[in-house]
């Protein structure tokens, strides 16, 4: 028989039945033959259509899962080298009562070339992203795009908030400790925090002489006469019509 009963209480992820039991309706949804609450309700059981459905208490009925291309916005929570979980906490701009666990994984962060999720994320950032998929759990996630991404990002040394310096840089204006993250165009704005650019790292100047730290390189190019010159230097001489060595005039008596 199902796990539950009509009247009973229950929030998303919750096992309601299998489906030869129960067929799934408003408010759940199936995966592997086992049906599961999508959403905060009352629990509803029609046995003569043989489906069972999570409504709310006034009876009305609803779906809380997202669908595919809902705009959702949690906290990361785990991050790994290949994925993050996030507890979603807002889609498409509302409060979530009973936040669901979604992930992002690697292939969804960027078209770029990234070795770790942890080089682009880290638990406690609070992204905003797009749903991947319908009615399911955990809810998979894609920031690719400019409006998605990190909107806030905390310093993993001393806990301030990071500053955006240039595209995916960051510092702490605390520690001065740099990290970097994949941040949405808009990070900070909602946390009012401002873009400095001027506390960029810049970029070292090497000088080709001089003394010092700083490096000098040798002249490019050069006169044809400051060349190095090969074999000894009387056959040097003898080619240009220079005075022979000694050695030559030995040989010629």
């Amino acid at each position: 028989m199902a796990d539950v009963k009509s009247g009973d209480i229950v929030v998303p992820g919750d096992q309601l039945c299998v489906i030869e039991e129960l067929m799934p309706s408003y408010g759940t949804y199936e995966n592997d033959g086992v049906v599961y609450a999508a959403t905060f309700g009352e629990c509803k059981i029609d046995m003569k259509e043989r489906v069972i459905r999570v409504v709310n208490p006034d009876g009305s009925m609803q779906i809380a899962l997202p669908v595919k291309g809902d705009i959702m916005m949690g906290q990361v929570t785990n991050a790994y080298d290949q994925r993050v979980e996030v507890s979603i906490v807002k889609r498409n701009g509302e409060d979530i009562l009973n936040p669901f666990i979604g992930e992002v994984h690697i292939s969804n962060v960027t078209r770029r070339f990234i070795k770790s999720m942890l080089d682009v994320m880290q638990p406690g950032d609070i992204i905003r992203a797009v749903a991947l998929n319908t009615h399911e759990i955990p809810v998979q996630l894609s920031v690719v795009g400019p409006e998605f991404g990190v909107v806030f990002a905390k310093c993993r040394k001393c806990g301030d908030p990071l500053i955006l310096t240039t595209h995916n840089n960051m510092i702490c204006p605390r520690c001065e400790n740099r990290e970097t993250r994949e941040v949405a165009s808009d990070y900070g704005v909602m946390f009012g925090l401002e873009v400095r650019p001027d506390l960029a790292p810049r970029r070292r100047h090497y000088r080709r002489t001089g003394g010092g730290n700083s490096r000098s390189y040798p002249p490019r190019g050069g006169r044809r006469n400051d060349r190095p010159r090969y074999g000894s230097q009387g056959r040097s001489d003898s080619r240009r019509g220079g005075r022979r060595s000694p050695r030559h005039d030995r040989g010629r008596r």
